[in-house]
């Protein structure tokens, strides 16, 4: 049953990871960056890759929440579920010189701290709020598509509820829906690299999901009672193998 409740789930993630191994040997070359202004050190230069190697950790995430829900452990998942939300609005970050072309002393700090094997893992010194705050504000950019949520809200429906499990339902609605994000992660990664064919791909492959299964494009927060009574869209329970 999990299996064939999470067939889409896979079928996204096997995409996404198509296009990541086309995109990985992308080179930036002078000429692809010609329309923004040079930063210090070549930073700009970085981007491309920085952008790459979050979303690659992206879809290792989505993996390993996969291998939990399999297991039967849900709730663990939230701790992943949240690294990706830090990680969506990263890419999102670095997307935004290509799209106003204006490289910030925040984007300048940002791929400084990720250049480098040494720095590899290291906390960035730009904040969350930082971070959130500059998409909010961007004006080239599709604030329908690229939405920001309330990470508090959306990962509460993970928690258990009356002291019963939590719904793998809901688990696995809230993994497709990320798995979709990773399209448009995609794109944006691709747009940035110059890689013309993998952006339609995407968008393409975006189209065909919104047709097949509108609940992939939109997830819809369950709403919570007081007094931890169960969430409206609970139907079934995950218990552990």
């Amino acid at each position: 049953m999990y299996d064939a409740e999470m067939k889409l789930n896979h079928q996204i993630v096997q995409f996404v990871e198509t296009q990541l191994q086309a995109l990985s040997p992308f080179q930036t070359t002078q000429k692809n960056t010609q329309a923004l202004p040079p930063p210090p050190n070549n930073t700009q230069q970085n981007m491309p890759a920085a952008m790459l190697s979050i979303l690659v950790q992206y879809l290792s995430g989505l993996k390993a929440i996969n291998c939990l829900l399999n297991k039967g452990f849900v709730a663990q998942t939230r701790g992943i579920f949240q690294t990706l939300g830090d990680d969506y609005e990263d890419i999102i970050f670095l997307s935004l010189p290509s799209q106003d072309g204006q490289l910030t002393p925040l984007h300048q700090e940002y791929l400084k701290s990720v250049a480098g094997d040494q720095c590899h893992g290291c906390y960035s010194p730009v904040s969350r709020c930082e971070i959130r705050n500059m998409i909010k504000r961007a004006k080239n950019i599709n604030h329908n598509v690229f939405q920001l949520y309330p990470k508090k809200q959306a990962l509460q429906v993970l928690r258990p509820q009356g002291g019963k499990p939590c719904s793998v339902d809901v688990a696995i609605d809230l993994h497709r829906h990320f798995a979709y994000k990773a399209i448009l992660l995609t794109v944006l990664t691709a747009k940035v690299a110059k890689n013309v064919d993998i952006m339609r791909a995407c968008l393409n492959y975006r189209a065909h999901l919104e047709m097949i299964d509108p609940r992939t494009v939109e997830f819809t927060v369950p709403v919570y009672r007081e007094h931890h009574d169960k969430v409206s869209a609970i139907s079934r329970y995950a218990a552990v193998r």
